[in-house]
């Protein structure tokens, strides 16, 4: 969200961010978005880091919507009424960067959205507190606006914005993620039920049918920018990211774990895939596609999957449903263990990463499996820990690389690429800085960069292509 001069307030997650109630709740962190590592100023260097210190030939990298387009765009039919409203001073500076990385030789990949909505699309304050008083199967409320990816009309000016990124990016760029981690976006906002899960994204809510809503109208919206982007462009590979859990049973040998583990996977991690390449869409969400559910016209809608992999979820299968609305929702993951920012959380079973997620090289093949099934080329678009020592990232990076090359040599998945998550430490969204995913840290007072130790182990293995 930027930093100085640069900094973008009029998206979502910036209101989420410093809304007084959510830092005294312990939604989120006090952090500001805004006291980051700077990247818009600093990109020249960061670039050539990547280059240079990791010998990268691909960097991923996001624009913000409300950068673009800071003012509605509901108005606007055409590309050129889009263009009038469009902020021309962003998107030079994405175009500067995106130059920067060509200079290099390094091949961008560029998120469409990742995570956060313009302020005109979306008042988070208002739908959080629109939802207090609504039930968790209770109808998602109404009276409040804007409501982002609770409302259909959201997916049209999404279109329209993927569309114009085509139109004036286009030549710069051949690889378009539409979405990142859609599920995470669904359940971390519309999921959470503290003590159990609290992904504690805008709007905070706990509200079962607007999280089933909100995941028909991403799905539709990885439509929409599909389609948009190769109008544009026939020649573009268009995909999208998803956030996979290697989750396994509690208990292996009770039933209840094993169908409940079933039921996760087919919850998070193949349902928008069933969607975006097969044209499914199980509204009843009972596991069941029936003829009214499939569509040839919406099946094929990403030219690659971006799998996101990071921890384990262990699986308690239930008696029956959570939620009448989810029929197979029979299960509680465990996916967080006690950590700085879960400090009542239990303990962790094995061995945990600073996020508290349990690390589990094995899962990285079975959701590769899972994923590679589709028969699409497969790209791990994210893959990391937070590890503000440096002593679990190398064993990390050595053992999952490792599984990696095991699926792929047993051609489970066609694994065609693979990116660090991340570069530099980051702004972690709920949890703000507190989290140090990063191959570099940051000073915060001089933004100067310093590379972890385990820099130079995955420069090394970047450019031998051998896993030591």
């Amino acid at each position: 969200m930027g930093e100085g001069r640069n900094v973008d307030r009029r998206s979502d997650w910036f209101r989420w961010t410093h809304d007084p109630d959510n830092i005294s709740d312990g939604v989120v962190t006090a952090d500001r978005p805004e006291r980051g590592p700077g990247f818009l100023a600093r990109y020249r260097a960061d670039i050539r880091r990547a280059k240079r210190k990791l010998h990268l030939d691909a960097f991923r990298l996001g624009i913000e919507w409300s950068r673009i387009f800071p003012r509605p765009t509901t108005k606007a039919h055409t590309l050129r009424q889009l263009d009038r409203l469009a902020n021309k001073r962003a998107l030079r500076r994405y175009r500067a960067i995106l130059g920067a990385i060509h200079r290099r030789g390094i091949t961008p990949w560029v998120t469409i959205n990742h995570y956060t909505l313009p302020s005109w699309l979306h008042d988070p304050i208002a739908a959080r507190d629109a939802f207090a008083g609504v039930g968790a199967d209770g109808p998602p409320p109404g009276g409040f606006g804007p409501r982002g990816w609770l409302d259909r009309r959201t997916v049209r000016e999404f279109r329209k914005y993927a569309g114009y990124l085509a139109w004036k990016l286009g030549p710069l760029v051949n690889r378009w993620i539409t979405l990142n981690e859609p599920m995470v976006v669904a359940v971390s906002g519309y999921v959470n039920l503290p003590g159990v899960i609290a992904g504690n994204f805008p709007p905070g809510a706990f509200n079962f049918p607007a999280a089933v809503s909100v995941v028909e109208h991403l799905a539709a919206a990885n439509l929409a920018a599909y389609r948009a982007v190769h109008r544009r462009d026939r020649r573009a590979k268009v995909g999208f990211v998803h956030n996979m859990i290697a989750f396994t049973p509690q208990d292996p040998s009770d039933p209840d774990d094993v169908e409940g583990t079933a039921h996760a996977n087919y919850l998070f991690n193949r349902l928008f895939i069933e969607a975006a390449i097969r044209g499914f869409r199980d509204r009843d969400l009972d596991g069941v596609i029936e003829a009214g559910e499939r569509s040839r016209k919406r099946a094929g809608k990403a030219d690659f999957i971006g799998v996101n992999y990071y921890f384990r979820g262990r699986v308690s299968g239930l008696d029956g449903s959570l939620t009448p609305t989810i029929p197979i929702l029979d299960f509680l993951p465990s996916t967080f263990y006690r950590s700085q920012v879960s400090p009542d959380a239990p303990e962790c079973p094995t061995r945990c990463s600073d996020f508290g997620n349990e690390i589990y090289p094995a899962g990285f093949r079975a959701v590769l499996r899972i994923a590679g099934r589709y028969g699409k080329p497969i790209y791990v678009t994210e893959n990391g820990i937070s590890d503000a020592d440096d002593d679990l990232r190398p064993g990390f990076i050595r053992s999952h690389l490792r599984t990696l090359r095991q699926a792929m040599r047993a051609r489970e998945a066609r694994v065609r690429g693979y990116f660090h998550w991340s570069l530099v430490d980051n702004f972690e969204w709920a949890a703000g800085y507190t989290q140090k995913f990063g191959l570099f840290r940051f000073n915060p007072a001089t933004l100067r960069r310093s590379p972890r130790p385990s820099a130079k182990l995955y420069g090394r293995i970047a450019r031998s292509g051998r896993v030591p």
